[in-house]
């Protein structure tokens, strides 16, 4: 398959990636193509899905948020390329918690899993790994990734617009783009970030401060309404974090 990121992601993230970047993805889809030959990769490409689907959704110019995530579920009725977005049906854990937050933070109360609805209004929903197979490991993948996912953080980071960076768990809060050190730094380019932790049910994550506690807990955040008061004070408007 030839790939047309211009068709397939928009000008604006072809532009803003950089001509060597995208054909460096180009190949990158090629051996994900040539890999789905051989076993199955998630997410499946079509019209909801697919291992782009989060730029695809959400344009480089429009995105106000990005949410760090994983990988892609383990399943294709699931997967669909937004980081903790589920097509349809029962929540997993994490995303009953994130709601559970948002109707505690923004008295907004969610059932539909599927978050497109958010990346429509500029919430890039990004995994580490766009990909996920049984056959490989969730290093491996994220290895393969990682130039791709650092030079999308990075254009973003550098682009002067207004953005919030909402890093949940200990490979998020543990990026080297987000360290502790360069937050003063980003907010002279008005890019704020806001940590907590991950909001699993595994060890209890959604309740434990990490970071020696000076991270909060997930449940002790409140992303959802902090991360409006930041797009308000930028002259941004605020997400509506219904589903």
């Amino acid at each position: 398959m030839v790939y047309n990121l211009e068709e397939y992601i928009g000008k604006d993230w072809c532009s803003a990636l950089g001509s060597a970047a995208v054909q460096d993805l180009i190949q990158r889809m090629e051996i994900v193509e040539k890999k789905r030959s051989e076993c199955e990769v998630l997410p499946l490409e079509d019209e909801d899905s697919g291992v782009l689907y989060s730029l695809k959704v959400t344009p480089f110019n429009k995105v106000k948020v990005v949410i760090i995530g994983q990988d892609p579920y383990p399943n294709k009725e699931d997967a669909h390329g937004l980081a903790f977005s589920k097509k349809s049906g029962k929540l997993p854990a994490s995303l009953k918690n994130i709601f559970a937050k948002i109707k505690d933070d923004v008295g907004v109360e969610n059932t539909n899993g599927n978050l497109t609805k958010w990346a429509q209004q500029g919430v890039l929903l990004l995994n580490r790994a766009l990909t996920f197979s049984k056959e490989e490991s969730l290093a491996k993948r994220n290895k393969f990734w990682l130039p791709v996912i650092d030079n999308i953080i990075d254009r973003l980071i550098n682009r002067n617009q207004p953005l919030v960076v909402i890093l949940w768990g200990n490979p998020a809060n543990e990026m080297e783009q987000f360290s502790f050190e360069k937050e003063a730094q980003y907010k002279t380019k008005k890019v704020y970030i806001l940590r907590s932790s991950h909001p699993s049910n595994m060890g209890n994550a959604k309740n434990t401060a990490i970071f020696d506690g000076k991270i909060k807990s997930f449940m002790d955040s409140n992303t959802f309404s902090e991360c409006n008061k930041i797009l308000s004070s930028l002259g941004c408007k605020e997400i509506d974090w219904h589903t």
